[in-house]
């Protein structure tokens, strides 16, 4: 018989693990239904990858099918928070510039545009003059760009946060600087979760901790997730400027629907070079960004694959430096106000899993958090009350086993 020996820090219907997008967007879904809702977090809202983040959502990059589904399905759901919250979050669609800086790139971006608009998106090719007059922030090595409508940008910390206070309002506890160290079972059943400040008694536990789910091999679920550090810098404020948000060829890492098109050529699209003391290469998301103060968002590095360290390496912070200094030599001397990085993870279809599994629910493997995060909150409540949504065996765990 089992017997709690431990003291009890709370009682829910559910408990969430984490208190990123894809978490707290969980807590308010399931709160919306009439669950009682308690929310565990290591630290505080927003603080790993969710916060660590230029805010893009990006729709160009995606491939069509589930991807691009989920994609377009997230970014309409911050609509839906802006509706009911106020835009305390600073969301905006003005679209997306891939650009591009040799002919090579640009024969390639081509097909891109003509597969993109093929999935239904609004995209055109744009001279350097055209995307230059939609952002001044367009580098001046950019030879042209590759324009989409449909992208947009939020301010992803201000999102946590406003959707965590909404949701404390309507009742949600919410308990920071709180380590879980297990579910508590009662034979086959889930009866709570074990904190560092006492048990919280629950038959409902949603793990949405992102890349740190790996971490659940201890409760003997394998996920079969892949995770990185991803680095970024952000600098001084600049004029605000109300522009697209960017993206570059100097590495594509998150771009599947380019990579997967047939003319992709990696070597034309290949990241920097991390030095020769670094041993060769390190991965690359080429993308800028800036932020509603008017910081720019310069990254993003990928490196120390399958590692769970948040510290920005040397070699990655001198690529993006690198980088910002050949676009932006007249920038010199802006400071930098932020440098880190965080803990990203995926699935091998970049699609996140979204299921019950021995009796836990797993809301993890958002590679696209920021795009998908809002809609995987939605799914994940939806499946902790029994309903069927349309993604479910898409996003099942079944799909990777």
């Amino acid at each position: 018989m089992w017997t709690n020996v431990n003291p009890v820090l709370d009682s829910a219907d559910v408990v969430v693990i984490g208190a990123g997008i894809a978490g707290i967007t969980t807590a308010f879904e399931l709160r919306e239904r009439g669950y009682d809702v308690v929310v565990v977090e290591q630290r505080f809202p927003a603080y790993g990858a969710s916060g660590r983040s230029t805010g893009a959502v990006w729709l160009q990059t995606c491939q069509a099918g589930p991807e691009l589904d989920l994609a377009r399905a997230g970014r309409d759901k911050y609509q839906w928070y802006v509706d009911r919250l106020g835009n305390t979050f600073d969301y905006r669609q003005k679209g997306g510039l891939f650009f591009f800086e040799t002919e090579a790139q640009g024969l390639i971006l081509e097909d891109y545009v003509k597969d993109r608009s093929n999935a239904g998106l609004q995209v055109e090719l744009l001279s350097a003059k055209d995307a230059k007059a939609q952002s001044s922030l367009l580098p001046q090595t950019a030879i042209g760009a590759v324009f989409c409508a449909d992208d947009a940008q939020v301010d992803a910390p201000r999102f946590v946060n406003a959707v965590a206070g909404a949701c404390a309002r309507k009742g949600v506890r919410i308990y920071e600087n709180t380590s879980v160290m297990s579910s508590i079972r009662q034979g086959d059943s889930v009866a709570g979760v074990r904190t560092t400040r006492g048990d919280i008694l629950t038959p409902g536990i949603v793990w949405a901790t992102g890349a740190w789910a790996v971490n659940l091999s201890t409760e003997g679920i394998d996920i079969p997730i892949a995770t990185a550090r991803q680095g970024q810098i952000l600098t001084q404020t600049l004029p605000p400027v109300p522009a697209p948000i960017m993206r570059g060829p100097r590495g594509v890492t998150w771009a599947s629907a380019l990579t997967a098109l047939q003319a992709y050529e990696e070597s034309v699209f290949a990241p920097p070079q991390a030095g020769a003391q670094g041993g060769g290469s390190l991965q690359y998301d080429d993308t800028i960004a800036q932020n509603s103060e008017g910081g720019l968002f310069i990254g993003s590095s990928v490196d120390e694959p399958g590692a769970l360290n948040p510290h920005i390496g040397m070699l990655a912070t001198n690529a993006m430096l690198t980088a910002a200094l050949d676009r932006y030599p007249e920038q010199a001397a802006l400071g930098v106000v932020g440098l880190w990085a965080g803990i990203t993870s995926w699935t091998e279809d970049h699609l996140p899993v979204i299921d019950r599994v021995d009796g836990l629910y797993l809301n993890v493997g958002h590679s696209r958090g920021i795009t998908t995060g809002p809609i995987g909150g939605e799914l994940m409540a939806a499946v902790v009350s029994g309903e069927s949504p349309s993604l479910a065996d898409t996003l099942s765990y079944r799909r990777l086993t």
